[in-house]
């Protein structure tokens, strides 16, 4: 039984915007758009066929523990900067002032009998 490791890409690497042959990004790529087109260098492939092989580079580089595809000096960084859509917090579920359109919402409150100690009556 042969051995194998699992190597995450993070969720922001940019494999389909980057050039698998020169290495330049792209700031956008559309989801529709099928065939990647480098802006830097003559490189057109299918989009997929492009990210499979920065995938395949990252995965390398992370084995031979030379850092970012391969480039000792690179650093780690943020492609898409401002371009993520996923919130860092949640949203508060309940807003202040109440519930949408002003209900307020009953309160159930506690009396007790004074004959019966035990008893409690909910209204």
């Amino acid at each position: 039984m042969g051995g194998g490791v699992t190597v995450k890409a993070g969720r922001w690497y940019p494999s389909s915007k980057t050039c698998s042959e020169c290495g330049a990004v792209r700031a956008k790529l559309p989801l529709h758009v099928r065939v990647f087109t480098c802006e830097q260098c003559p490189l057109v492939m299918d989009r997929d066929a492009n990210a499979a092989r920065n995938l395949a580079a990252l995965a390398a580089a992370v084995l031979a523990g030379t850092g970012v595809a391969g480039d000792q000096d690179a650093k780690a960084s943020n492609p898409r900067g401002a371009d993520r859509q996923t919130r860092a917090t949640t949203r508060p579920r309940k807003r202040p002032g109440g519930r949408a359109g002003g209900a307020i919402p009953h309160q159930r409150t506690e009396t007790r009998d004074p004959r019966r100690p035990e008893a409690v009556t909910l209204r």
